[in-house]
């Protein structure tokens, strides 16, 4: 599907958040995959203003409730342990990860994959993999 606006990427992020509780994220860098986070939060009553990129700290926790992950510097499988991302992954119902890597040792049939291609300066493609 093409997403021709914020406000259409806002609805998207929403829709699968209600209903999807784990998303793996694919997509270069700046297509949006931070600011579809900030509304799949919003089903779990957190303000979208306090979701951040978690590209450099691997994970952000927002209010105990939704576990935001960045796999983007993740080199290796045992990376997962030893920065506790595996633990932290068991530990919550809600969870969305961006640029997955290394799936086999955490993922499961719960997950949805959401793939956002950037065309245009406002166009993404979404791809979604049940």
């Amino acid at each position: 599907m093409l997403i021709n606006s914020v406000e259409e990427m806002i609805q998207l992020g929403k829709e699968l958040g209600s209903k999807h509780p784990k998303i793996l994220l694919y997509g270069n860098l700046w297509v949006g995959k931070t600011h579809f986070t900030k509304w799949f939060v919003q089903n779990h009553r957190i303000k979208p203003e306090h979701v951040t990129s978690p590209t450099y700290t691997y994970l952000n926790e927002y209010d105990n409730k939704v576990l935001h992950i960045d796999m983007y510097r993740i080199s290796q499988s045992t990376d997962l342990l030893n920065k506790g991302i595996l633990d932290r992954i068991e530990n919550y119902d809600n969870i969305v990860i961006e640029r997955p890597k290394f799936e086999s040792d955490y993922s499961d049939d719960d997950r949805l994959k959401v793939e956002i291609t950037k065309w245009e300066w406002d166009t993404r493609e979404v791809t979604i993999h049940d």
